[in-house]
């Protein structure tokens, strides 16, 4: 080889070996992420990781984690309806990260490239959401859920009758609940434009109250006929007043039960009881009818004993199947 030929190769090495050892730059969100996405336009996390899809998914992670400690959301159970017919009780629900991140993708979360720090031997990468463009993507989201809460509460509204007003009431209370969490995302999105729902929120505070002065005029009296031992009467007064109902001696409504034993035979009888249940209002607007009959036949020597023995099995399915 000759010299000019070796001086071609060194220098070409050489070329190589400066092209390869110069330093990779630093991009200016691994120096300071928040000056480059800046809080009031954006919600920006920094995640590390072994790799770049490592660091993304840490980023994410802890925008994530940001919204689980920022968002308080109160749902309605079932046991909001207290036997007393007076109050309305309120659980709390803790969101976890996967509801969260599930809201999230709807928004669309962003990545900056991961960047490789070599002295520290790890992956950075920043997860940003674009504010405005974020709350463009949720807002019909928070609008869905607000029309739906309107619409219980135009219906309560507009009725006479105290138990379609507490039903459409009950259906505002956890629509209303769906409709504050979102608007819990939507101001941790756009602090400015979530406030244009203040007048919402307040209506929707004001709802349990509502319900609350509508259970007491759900008062019934309850008429049974061939019962044993007060047996099914218990039962059935049990349903109305977890359903918000205040069992009296009247009321504004009457609950007419009727139990057959449906008796055949003789030494021994046997008995397959059922029931026939109606709730009426005073003026006699149907709220509610169900009817029922034990699944196997009794047999005994006296009506007594097969209704004391068959009675209690038909106030199960009453206690389980009975809705309003």
């Amino acid at each position: 080889m000759t010299m000019k030929k070796i001086a071609v190769v060194c220098l070409f090495c050489l070329i190589n070996f400066v092209c390869f050892a110069k330093k990779v730059e630093e991009p200016d969100w691994f120096k300071n992420y928040k000056s480059v996405y800046p809080v009031s336009e954006f919600i920006a996390m920094k995640g590390t990781g072994n790799s770049g899809e490592l660091a993304k998914a840490d980023a994410a992670a802890q925008i994530a984690r940001y919204f689980v400690s920022n968002v308080v959301v109160n749902t309605s159970a079932s046991s909001e309806m207290t036997s007393d017919g007076t109050n309305v009780t309120k659980n709390q629900r803790i969101l976890t990260e996967t509801e969260i991140t599930s809201e999230l993708s709807v928004v669309g979360m962003e990545y900056t490239v991961p960047f490789y720090n070599k002295p520290e031997k790890k992956w950075y990468a920043v997860a940003f959401i674009n504010r405005a463009d974020a709350w463009f993507q949720f807002k019909p989201k928070i609008d869905g859920l607000k029309n739906e809460f309107m619409g219980f509460y135009k219906k309560a509204q507009s009725e006479s009758d105290s138990f379609a007003k507490v039903s459409f009431y009950r259906s505002a209370v956890k629509v209303g609940d769906a409709f504050l969490e979102k608007l819990e995302y939507g101001r941790l999105i756009s602090p400015n434009d979530e406030e244009k729902y203040a007048s919402d929120r307040e209506l929707v505070s004001e709802i349990p109250s509502l319900l609350a002065l509508e259970l007491k005029n759900l008062t019934v009296n309850v008429s049974v006929s061939g019962d044993y031992g007060d047996i099914i009467a218990t039962a059935v007064k049990k349903v109305l007043s977890e359903n918000g109902f205040v069992v009296g001696n009247s009321g504004n409504y009457l609950a007419s039960v009727i139990v057959e034993s449906n008796v055949s035979g003789s030494e021994p009888l046997v008995i397959m009881p059922s029931v026939e249940i109606k709730v009426e209002s005073k003026d006699g607007k149907p709220v509610c009818a169900y009817s029922t009959a034990a699944k196997e036949k009794t047999p005994s020597y006296s009506l007594d004993k097969a209704q004391k023995k068959a009675f209690p099995l038909l106030a199960e399915k009453i206690l389980q199947e009975m809705k309003f």
